[in-house]
């Protein structure tokens, strides 16, 4: 079997831009875990280290403190504050621990520290990098703690936190700061990315999951397409097969009766070879439809029907409305009302019964439903009612496919639109209603 080199062109694209979307999608789930992974981290950092602000603020001497900012100088008061900063920096890994003082502008002043060993001490009165939005809150005496703070030229990068504390008359003397070093927070959140190495493995396997999904939808999505063209060409070809069968039907009738005009004009009978004609014209004229029938493939179907019955001596009777029933597929009309007149047409052909050889069609249009019936003359035992519907049954002896599942594809097509099929036999008559 030779393939198709545009459909395995397409195959490909298909799986690449299937592989790089799901890259895509894996790459950003991944992203944005890790970048909430983080920002949960430094989250819980800061509320622990606010808390060791806090309890700083709560044993500071505010007497000592009060004494300090008199003079606002180097001394003997700066450096016991310093010291009692200095037993909370060592063991809780903290980069500094200060204590700044707010004023009417928007930048905090650094006053006491603690610092490591070997950097330079923050001078009394210098500009903290505390952003104007969290020295805000500290005025309003909101505990407060910022985002990675970008400082590479003097301290490196580091996260702030701040709780204000008050003097003996609620007045907001200062603020207790704590500067958390960037590394802490970055091995932090590898611990905890390491720790939920599951997570991003459910993650990967979601979308590898939802990949698969969507290939294998496409596959049933094509297999079903296939099935319904495949369903659809056995159809069309069987009518196809039907008209030429009604043509040839024809020519045969046509060529009988040119053979009797024939013999009647070489016997010189010119009266009664008149009246054959007249009778041909009669019989031959064509059922004319289009003025109650807008639907055209409906209207070409019908037709095509009656001829055929026409062919078998059987009348056919239509009852239609003027609608174009175009809220069913074209190619669903066709199964539906092909298969119904095949199955009357058949079984009147074979019926021996006293009703007339005639078939009633229906066709109407009832508010938001279309219904199409068929009634046409067959005896029908209780035990062939029942298996009506059921793959291979027909109402006529014959080994033709189709014919046999010709009720069962009206069955499966009804149900695609949420239809109903009601089927009524009563004195030698069957009446088979659909309604869609």
């Amino acid at each position: 079997m030779r393939h198709n080199p545009l459909h395995l062109k397409n195959r490909i694209v298909f799986f690449v831009v299937a592989i790089l979307i799901l890259a895509a999608l894996t790459c950003s789930k991944l992203y944005f875990s890790y970048h909430m992974v983080n920002q949960s981290a430094e989250i819980a950092v800061a509320k622990q280290y606010i808390g060791i602000a806090q309890r700083i603020a709560d044993g500071l001497d505010k007497e000592l403190y009060g004494q300090f900012l008199q003079t606002k100088q180097y001394g003997e008061d700066r450096d016991r504050i310093s010291l009692y900063l200095k037993q909370f920096r060592e063991p809780t890994g903290a980069l500094f621990v200060y204590i700044l003082m707010l004023d009417e502008t928007n930048v905090a002043k650094a006053m006491v520290s603690s610092i490591p060993d070997g950097v330079p001490d923050l001078p009394i009165g210098g500009a903290c990098t505390v952003p104007a939005e969290q020295v805000n809150e500290a005025k309003q005496g909101k505990s407060y703690y910022t985002g990675i703070i970008q400082d590479e030229a003097h301290y490196g990068n580091y996260l702030s936190v701040g709780v204000p504390f008050y003097d003996e008359n609620g007045e907001i003397m200062g603020v207790v700061g704590i500067d958390v070093s960037a590394e802490n927070l970055d091995k932090l959140g590898a611990q905890v990315v390491k720790s939920n190495g599951l997570v991003f493995s459910i993650d990967i396997l979601f979308a590898v999951f939802l990949l698969g999904s969507v290939f294998f939808l496409n596959k049933w999505y094509k297999r079903r397409l296939r099935s319904d063209l495949k369903e659809s060409e056995s159809v069309y070809i069987t009518e196809l097969g039907k008209v030429i069968e009604g043509i040839k039907l024809s020519r045969h009738d046509m060529m009988n009766h040119l053979q009797v005009l024939r013999g009647l004009l070489e016997m010189k009978y010119y009266d009664r070879a008149i009246d054959y004609l007249k009778r041909m014209s009669v019989d031959s004229k064509s059922l004319d439809l289009s003025m109650r029938i807008k639907n055209p493939v409906l209207l070409v179907l019908f037709q095509s029907k009656w001829e055929l019955a026409h062919s078998k001596n059987i009348a056919i009777d239509f009852d239609t409305d003027q609608n174009e029933y175009n809220r069913v597929d074209a190619m669903d009309l066709v199964k539906i009302c092909s298969n119904l007149l095949d199955n009357a047409i058949e079984a009147t052909d074979v019926y021996a019964g006293e009703h007339p050889r005639a078939i009633r069609v229906i066709c109407k249009a009832k508010r938001d439903r279309y219904i199409f019936a068929v009634e046409n003359p067959a005896e029908l035992s209780p035990k062939e009612q029942k298996s009506l519907f059921e793959q291979g049954y027909t109402t006529k002896f014959s080994p033709d496919k189709l014919r046999g599942n010709g009720l069962t594809i009206i069955k499966r097509t009804v149900e695609k639109y949420n239809g109903s099929v009601h089927v009524h036999c009563e004195d030698g008559k069957v009446f088979i209603q659909v309604t869609i």
